[in-house]
């Protein structure tokens, strides 16, 4: 089915190691601004298009669609959203037609998990009896934060032949990139004991590694580094310290009865890819 107009632009420009340069300003882009009125009531509308996805109440979207594209908005798949935000508004035709580029949070299937990925889509409104009314564009060509652009191999523009054909592909070779060699470990709960697993970034870029919490006295799980650079791997340790001050109760720790897994989640951006480590806890007989 058609889909509605979703990039992974940013995400494939963020691990991008070319480097471009910002679009100039042309000194008539102070006169580009909508009035406030014109501004407010478009984003009014498209704040409701968009809450619609993300509650899941497609129908209640249609009624900000334009007739001549309601056939397209009605085969079209839709995604839902779990959040979203405006990022940028350009006008045109004296301010009668404009084109919107929202950062939407979801997911992305890989490998059989879902992963939470922020994407930017791009949607061309524009005004009929007095309202802002969603239409589809069917230029053939793809909005970029630089404009429109005429995606394919055979442009010479490095910044076009950048823009992929097929976006979720993209996305999901851009995931398949970053890699961890373990997804659980074992850990003693009787005595000081560390573990550690290996993150490897594939990727054209840089991404920053955390990790949550664990929320259990005297376990940690940290990133040997937070910035990790293209082809390096880091080491992931995960470590207890049974002599931390802040464990209340050690005896409880070695008696009998072991305490359930947890699972932390490794965090990488800008991709925002999660990877959960599952630890599961052991205890030494004691003499």
């Amino acid at each position: 089915m058609r889909k509605l107009c979703l990039s992974v632009f940013s995400i494939v420009c963020g691990l991008s190691t070319v480097s471009l340069p910002a679009p100039a300003q042309s000194p008539s882009d102070v006169f580009d601004k909508a009035p406030p009125a014109i501004d407010e009531a478009l984003r009014t509308r498209v704040e409701a298009f968009y809450q619609a996805h993300v509650d899941g109440k497609f129908r209640q979207a249609d009624q900000y669609v334009a007739e001549d594209s309601k056939d397209f908005f009605f085969a079209a798949e839709k995604t839902r959203y779990h959040g979203f935000n405006i990022s940028k508004i350009t006008y045109s035709d004296n301010f009668t037609k404009a084109t919107v580029m929202t950062a939407c949070k979801t997911e992305l299937a890989f490998h059989g998990q879902k992963m939470p990925v922020t994407m930017p889509a791009v949607t061309h409104w524009k005004v009929e009896n007095g309202e802002w009314f969603w239409y589809h564009d069917d230029s053939g060509q793809v909005d970029s934060p630089w404009g429109k652009m005429k995606a394919g191999p055979e442009s010479e523009n490095p910044v076009v032949a950048m823009i992929p054909r097929d976006p979720a592909a993209a996305a999901r070779s851009i995931l398949s990139k970053i890699t961890v060699d373990a997804s659980e470990v074992t850990i003693d709960e009787t005595r000081s004991n560390k573990r550690e697993i290996h993150l490897k970034n594939g990727s054209l870029g840089p991404i920053t590694v955390s990790a949550d919490p664990t929320g259990m006295p005297g376990l940690t799980v940290v990133p040997a580094k937070s910035q990790v650079g293209p082809g390096e791997e880091i080491a992931i340790v995960i470590q207890f310290n049974f002599d931390d001050p802040a464990i209340n109760c050690k005896d409880c720790l070695v008696h009998p009865g072991v305490r359930p897994p947890i699972t932390v989640n490794l965090h990488t951006q800008p991709i925002q890819q999660d990877f959960p480590i599952k630890i599961t806890f052991t205890q030494t007989p004691q003499n």
